[in-house]
């Protein structure tokens, strides 16, 4: 059965509100994904265990009341991110400016993921042709997002099971190679340290986007208990046994890369289809918040064309390997994002009092604290100061809010 068309850019009615299971469901689905993975073998590579467990507990915090904070707005108005961004943004700017910075980020990381399962699928079976795994996994993975919450809440039940007992299985072959005193015991070699404030950031980094367009799911809570409850678990908790999981599977590995890794503890061509099934569910959330994304473009279009649309042009772009070219592109789109959450918080909390005022043409105001939360983030990454993402929300956030209450022109904008 489809999403109702009626509720993609309007908000969902209270008695159609869902509470907190099958939104929960979806964000693990999304979360349990071979970046997260990665991270955790990345983050041992330069840091003891406790370092890494470190790491691992704060920035989930921090993502956590990232979550939090902007899914409160969703439980509150039942809205998609794209919508809300038009409070801050105003009606045009919200949508040929924020709609498409998202949309066009979360179909090319469904490219991104679409290409790395087909290079997965092509290490068990070296014969098969890569172009055409690429092809045949992408519009499978797309098929469950066109269809909407309920169908991807389903397959991610049917998925998460295998994928968290292939985390069980990993941590028992990684015991099993070395006792848990060897384990506790392990250090880094001195050239590849990393700092906490770096290994936070790299915990942060991966899973903020998703943080910043989680209203795309939370829309269907009821209030912000359900919210906390999602970004607690589904966020926090599941990020930080993977991130454990993979940094102990990673100590006596030769490499980070957790197919490697989980290859050279003999855990065989099993454990590889079950990471395929991981880059599936979390790309179901690329494609469908793709096509919410230009939903909000093109709203006479529906969702489910629109969300083909987006996996298409992201399986396309895998397919002819272009994509990966765009890697760096896509990770500065990615920085962009948590920016646009800083105006969005001080434009709903601070400005207009908890209610959503959906603004004409573009506010150029906001726009402009956005750029200024963008620089920022930007130039922190470069010469390594504080962490990007959260200089960046504070900054646009506050700069906004100065410029909305000091400066006479912004407090008679036309609403």
């Amino acid at each position: 059965m489809k999403e109702n068309e009626n509720l993609i850019n309007h908000p969902v009615p209270k008695d159609q509100r869902i509470g907190w299971k099958a939104p929960l469901i979806n964000f693990l689905g999304c979360n349990i994904a071979l970046s997260e993975l990665m991270v955790g073998g990345a983050l041992i590579t330069g840091m003891s265990v406790s370092g890494l467990i470190s790491a691992a507990i704060i920035g989930n915090l921090i993502l956590i009341v990232v979550a939090t904070i902007q899914g409160n707005i969703a439980a509150r108005e039942g809205l998609n991110t794209y919508v809300l961004a038009t409070g801050a943004f105003g009606k045009k700017g919200g949508v040929w400016m924020i709609s498409l910075l998202l949309g066009f980020t979360s179909f090319g990381w469904f490219g991104i993921q679409a290409g790395v399962a087909g290079l997965s699928i092509q290490q068990i079976f070296p014969s098969v042709n890569l172009t055409l795994a690429i092809i045949v996994l992408g519009l499978l993975m797309m098929i469950v997002a066109v269809y909407g919450f309920s169908l991807m809440a389903k397959f991610n039940a049917i998925a998460l099971p295998p994928l968290i007992l292939l985390m069980v299985y990993g941590l028992y072959k990684a015991f099993s190679v070395d006792n848990s005193i060897a384990i506790s015991d392990y250090q880094p070699l001195a050239e590849n340290a990393i700092s906490l404030l770096d290994g936070i950031n790299l915990v942060v980094g991966v899973v903020i986007v998703g943080a910043v367009i989680s209203p795309d799911y939370l829309r269907y809570t009821r209030n912000v208990k359900d919210v906390a409850i999602i970004a607690v678990v589904g966020i926090g908790f599941i990020s930080f046994v993977q991130q454990l999981s993979a940094g102990i599977m990673a100590i006596n590995s030769p490499t980070w890369d957790i197919t490697a890794v989980m290859a050279n503890l003999g855990m065989g061509w099993g454990a590889f289809l079950i990471l395929l099934l991981a880059a599936w569910s979390t790309n179901l959330s690329n494609a469908y918040s793709g096509g919410l994304a230009l939903k909000n473009i093109f709203p006479s279009v529906s969702r489910s064309t629109l969300t083909l649309v987006a996996g298409l042009i992201g399986t396309a772009l895998a397919a002819s390997g272009l994509i990966f070219k765009f890697q760096m592109f896509l990770s500065v789109l990615s920085i962009a994002v948590p920016a646009v959450a800083g105006v969005m918080w001080a434009e709903y909390y601070l400005i207009q009092g908890k209610t959503f005022v959906q603004r004409e043409g573009f506010n150029w105001y906001a726009i402009a604290a956005w750029v200024l939360g963008f620089i920022v983030s930007m130039l922190s990454n470069k010469f390594n100061l504080g962490l990007p993402p959260v200089n960046a929300i504070i900054v646009s956030g506050l700069a906004y809010w100065l410029i909305m209450t000091r400066v006479p022109t912004a407090k008679v904008q036309p609403q």
